[in-house]
């Protein structure tokens, strides 16, 4: 037997070859296909966040408009928004200001929304505080 008759044929050897670069190629290219799924599945998340985030506000600004408008009786109530499990609070204070003269400032309140909800299991609170306006009923 010679030497060369157990030596491969070159084109057996450029077959393997081939067939190693090809199973490296798509190793390589699943790699990357993977990172990106995992990159746009955090994107998903941060944009639901945001969303939630922004449905929140919304509500608070909404819910701060409706108390606002209603005597100050009624102003301190709580609401649940059953769409997004949301529930906004609201709460006044008398306030007491004092003008650059020294005279004090009367029915001012300060009015308190607390908007708590859970997300993953994980609670979560938003508040807004803003001063109003009141006049004594007379």
């Amino acid at each position: 037997m010679s030497i060369y008759a157990l030596r491969p044929k070159p084109y057996a050897a450029r077959r393997a070859y081939i067939l190693f670069e090809l199973v490296l190629a798509l190793g390589i290219f699943a790699i990357a296909v993977l990172g990106l799924a995992k990159s746009l599945n955090q994107a998903l998340e941060t944009a639901n966040l945001l969303k939630r985030d922004q449905i929140i506000r919304i509500g608070m600004r909404n819910f701060l408009e409706e108390i606002r408008r209603k005597p100050l009786t009624d102003m301190s109530t709580s609401m649940m928004d059953t769409t997004y499990g949301v529930t906004y609070t609201s709460v006044t204070e008398p306030v007491t200001l004092r003008t650059t003269s020294g005279t004090n400032l009367t029915d001012i309140y300060n009015l308190t929304i607390k908007a708590t909800s859970s997300f993953n299991e994980v609670p979560e609170e938003a508040t807004l505080s803003v001063y109003v306006y009141k006049p004594a009923q007379r």
